[in-house]
């Protein structure tokens, strides 16, 4: 199978829910790195901004297919954001997958699949994740639906 699995991770949940992915429909794993290192206080004060992006390395994603791997912040992850802005994920396939730990992650989930949509994406599947807790139900969905 082809395709790419991009994440951006602050404690590592995001990171270790991409790397299953990535292994399991064999695709190629994209790290979104921010240009600049933060501290977990100020990712928490912007995230409070939706649609408040933050500058992030160069990221390139030929593959139709794309998982995004990615933490419920506030309301806003900004390095999601960010590549969204920039189009990144316009005309792709997309599977979106949430690791979260707080509250209203419901509401978080539904605002990333509009805003998605919104800038060109074809969102084929959602899904929160406690924590880094991916359940076998939600590895069988997206495997159904990657390989359509």
């Amino acid at each position: 199978m082809s395709g790419s699995v991009l994440y951006f991770s602050y404690t590592g949940n995001s990171k270790k829910i991409a790397k299953t992915l990535a292994k399991e429909v064999k695709a190629k794993l994209i790290e979104v790195k921010p240009v600049l290192e933060l501290p977990y206080v100020f990712w928490l004060s912007l995230s409070f901004f939706p649609l408040l992006g933050f500058p992030v390395k160069d990221v390139e994603v030929k593959d139709y297919r794309v998982a995004v791997c990615f933490p419920k912040w506030t309301f806003n992850c900004p390095p999601i954001t960010e590549l969204l802005k920039r189009g990144v994920f316009r005309g792709k396939k997309v599977f979106l997958f949430i690791s979260y730990a707080g509250w209203r992650e419901k509401e978080y989930a539904d605002f990333y699949e509009k805003l998605f949509e919104s800038f060109g994406a074809k969102v084929q599947l959602v899904e929160l994740v406690k924590r880094d807790e991916l359940k076998s139900s939600q590895i069988v969905r997206f495997k159904n639906l990657w390989m359509l």
